[in-house]
């Protein structure tokens, strides 16, 4: 009877460790479930936030520094030149030249104000890039518990737009410009001709 006992003792004792095994597998299980799915989630996030970087990239890409210093030397050069040509001769802008000047210097305004941006620019998209990437190597690790990553992400979301909203109110504002400018520059040269005679 005392062996029966210890063997009901034995197997009920068998039965608890098999449970308690099953459920911490199934616990280790879900935990591990949820761990990928929250780095699904996180690396998507960067993912946008990446998104964004590109095309600021894309911008930096269409505008160099350097055309756009030129860009602005001759508007500066044209406008001084016919300024001074028609001071020279006494000659009045009508309302359609004052227009023109007008438009072409918004144009060196714009210019002047990318030129002013662009190495920021550029060393804040190269700075974001290598914090991403290093968010995306943590969120793969999950060096960070949930509540740090958010802060580290949150820090880069608004670095981030802020820097593609300074982007677009520069960069492509120059890049949308081209047809602009190509036209305002012929108008100027044209009477910058005119001018000389």
């Amino acid at each position: 009877m005392e062996n029966v006992t210890k063997l009901l003792k034995f197997v009920q004792m068998f039965k608890l460790f098999t449970f308690l095994f099953i459920s911490a597998s199934i616990l280790s299980a879900c935990n591990s479930s949820d761990i990928d799915y929250e780095k699904q989630v996180e690396l998507q996030y960067l993912d946008t936030l990446n998104e964004r970087l590109f095309n600021v990239k894309a911008l930096l890409d269409k505008v160099e520094l350097a055309d756009i210093e030129e860009r602005s030397e001759v508007i500066e050069h044209n406008v001084e030149f016919c300024n001074l040509k028609m001071t020279e001769k006494a000659i009045e802008p009508d309302e359609e030249i004052k227009r023109l000047f007008e438009e072409y210097k918004a144009l060196d305004r714009l210019y002047l104000n990318s030129i002013k941006q662009y190495t920021t620019i550029v060393k804040q998209t190269e700075e974001l890039f290598l914090q991403v990437k290093t968010l995306k190597e943590s969120a793969n690790q999950k060096d960070y518990d949930r509540a740090v990553f958010k802060l580290y992400f949150n820090q880069a979301k608004k670095e981030i737009l802020a820097l593609h909203q300074l982007a677009q109110n520069t960069l492509k504002l120059v890049v949308e410009s081209e047809s602009v400018f190509t036209r305002r520059q012929e108008e100027v040269e044209s009477l910058a001709e005119e001018l000389k005679k």
